[in-house]
């Protein structure tokens, strides 16, 4: 939804969202200062920085570590959030018990065709990149969930899949390939180019739900914007999101969730629609959702204008968002985005107290362009009396007297 990220409908936008908000609300902390670009000319320019060691995850068990309810939608509040906010480095990763599920998809999907879903550039910075990725996540993996990884006379381990992976990487390929299995979220990495622009220069995408990684590939920052329509991009918000990649620097990373508002209040209404960024789908794919397009049909854009709506239920609809890091690698120099996606049946967050009234009143505060976007017409004939219906029932169980509690980005 955005290019703070996924760079699909459901990511391009929200990576886009995400460092145009950071753009607009950090940047003028820096008025009137001049910082150089980072940029990694040649490998350990960026050695500077040492990624600091998380703390061991008190108590973790995964298998009894719910998903967290991240709900990007507010009831009865006319004010936009958007949920932004600096990274512990303790909060990098998320495991929980749907680890297993969502690995054994993208172990599937990799067996199928590796080179649909992980690519690089064959360049110097980016071949490093993609091996510090995977550096990167063994050092914090292995020390925040000990219990499940474990790195021991060049092996890392996983104690719940009860894979072995060779640590380091023998290849670039292999070190994505490998990252991908370890963690729930997919993975992009953004690398500066002559040009002097960021271009998305390699990936692990397994669960993207409806758009390729060669759709995407090697385009510049810009360009992911532009093809995605994000509003006023190039004559209001270019040069302040290019500016913000620019002096990011390892120490500050940074984290959202897709969030959703009633009303925009200036200077962010030009932008807005890239914010609502919780997706709505016709089925239960993690991975691919078949109602939006086929699959296997390469040379098909899967989009709302293909979907397929016929004899939909409630049953078959789900709630989709995601929960999105960003961070400069400090060998590499590359920024690299974590994409964790959070899926459920609208029937199960529907029975959460105020969920039922909060997601139909975010829905209908949509304007036309972001209805069309969101491709409401599909399923709101559906979807939305089955919401006031249940919103009812809680009004009527006395469900909503109890405090809605701190909004959950």
């Amino acid at each position: 939804m955005d290019l703070f990220f996924k760079l699909s409908t459901i990511t391009i936008l929200g990576l886009a969202a995400c460092v145009l908000v950071l753009a607009i609300s950090v940047l003028p902390r820096f008025r009137g200062t001049k910082k150089p670009v980072v940029r990694a000319s040649s490998p350990g320019e960026q050695e500077a920085f040492r990624t600091p060691l998380p703390e061991p995850a008190k108590g973790y068990k995964l298998e009894l570590t719910e998903p967290k309810l991240y709900r990007p939608f507010r009831h009865g509040k006319n004010f936009i959030t958007m949920g932004i906010r600096k990274m512990d480095w303790n909060e990098w990763i998320e495991m929980d018990s749907n680890f297993v599920r969502y690995h054994d998809i993208k172990v599937q999907q990799l067996e199928k065709d590796i080179n649909a879903h992980v690519g690089y550039v064959d360049n110097e910075i980016t071949q490093l990149a993609c091996f510090e990725v995977y550096e990167e996540l063994t050092q914090y993996l292995t020390h925040r969930f000990p219990e499940m990884f474990l790195l021991e006379d060049g092996i890392l381990r996983n104690s719940v899949t009860k894979e072995e992976f060779p640590y380091p990487a023998s290849t670039p390929k292999e070190a994505m390939v490998t990252a991908a299995k370890l963690i729930q979220d997919d993975i992009a990495l953004m690398v500066l180019n002559d040009d002097d622009q960021y271009h998305l220069d390699a990936g692990a995408v397994c669960l993207p739900g409806f758009w390729r990684l060669k759709e995407k590939f090697k385009m510049s920052l810009d360009t992911l914007h532009i093809e995605a329509g994000v509003p006023h991009y190039q004559e209001k918000l270019m040069k302040s999101m290019n500016r913000f990649f620019a002096r990011m620097t390892p120490e500050q990373p940074v984290i959202r969730n897709n969030v959703s508002s009633l009303s925009m209040i200036f200077p962010l209404r030009i932008i807005a629609h890239a914010f609502m960024k919780f997706f709505i789908q016709l089925d239960n794919g993690l991975h691919w959702s078949h109602r939006m397009g086929d699959e296997k049909n390469v040379d098909q854009v899967a989009s709302w204008a293909t979907a397929n709506s016929k004899d939909l239920t409630i049953d078959e609809i789900h709630f989709r968002s995601e929960r999105q890091s960003l961070r400069r690698l400090p060998k590499s120099g590359a920024l690299m985005f974590t994409i964790r996606t959070y899926f459920e049946p609208v029937t199960v967050i529907a029975q959460e107290p105020h969920v039922p009234g909060r997601l139909a009143e975010a829905i209908r505060a949509w304007d036309e362009t972001v209805s069309h976007y969101k491709g409401r017409s599909h399923w709101e004939g559906i979807m939305l009396p089955y919401l006031d219906e249940m919103h009812r029932k809680q009004v009527e169980s006395g469900a909503l007297e109890t405090e809605e509690g701190e909004f959950p980005f």
